[in-house]
Order: structure tokens, then C-alpha cells, then sequence
């Protein structure tokens, strides 16, 4: 099954049932393997655990940027079943 096809069956990726949440770096930071694997990307965080065997460059690849903010291209409408939230204003990256 391609991604496309999985990310539109109804699964819950997030991982939240359906909640949207505001991320702090530091729970952002506790996704960081490979079974929970969160990323910010343009201050919105995605749950990327489900999207590891589907990832073009592979898990290695997708690992670099887990518990991260990174920066990706074509991820809104690849990710969009994934979104859990917002990153928090509040947070600072060092």
C-alpha cells in the first residue's frame, strides 16, 4: 500500500485521536524514536511514526530529524493525516 492510500484510511497517525495540541520544545523532544517520532516543520508538528517505512530516503533519513525542527519540502499534503499541532510560540530553539 502506497502512503497516499494509507494516510486517507481512516487511521488515527497523530496518535491523538483527532485532538490538535500546542507542542512545547520540550514534549517535542521526548518524540524522538523511531515508534514515536514527532518533527516541526514550519511550526507545525507531525507525528512521522507511520510515514517510516514510507519515507524515499528511508528511516535513517527521516530519524535525523526526530524530536527536531526541520526543514522539509512537499510535507503539507504528505503529512496532513500526521498534524498534531501547532509548535508553542513560547518555545526557544537554541
Amino acid at each position: 500500500m502506497d502512503w497516499i492510500r494509507f494516510a486517507k484510511s481512516g487511521k488515527d497517525l497523530t496518535g491523538l485521536r483527532g485532538r490538535l495540541i500546542e507542542v512545547t520544545e520540550e514534549e517535542l523532544r521526548k518524540h524522538n524514536r523511531r515508534e514515536d517520532c514527532w518533527t516541526c516543520i514550519r511550526g507545525m508538528v507531525y507525528n512521522v511514526s507511520a510515514y517510516m517505512d514510507y519515507h524515499p530516503g528511508g528511516e535513517e533519513e527521516l530519524m535525523k530529524a526526530a524530536g527536531q525542527v526541520h526543514r522539509w519540502v512537499n510535507y503539507e499534503s504528505m503529512l496532513k493525516e500526521c498534524l498534531v499541532g501547532r509548535m508553542s510560540t513560547k518555545a526557544v530553539w537554541h
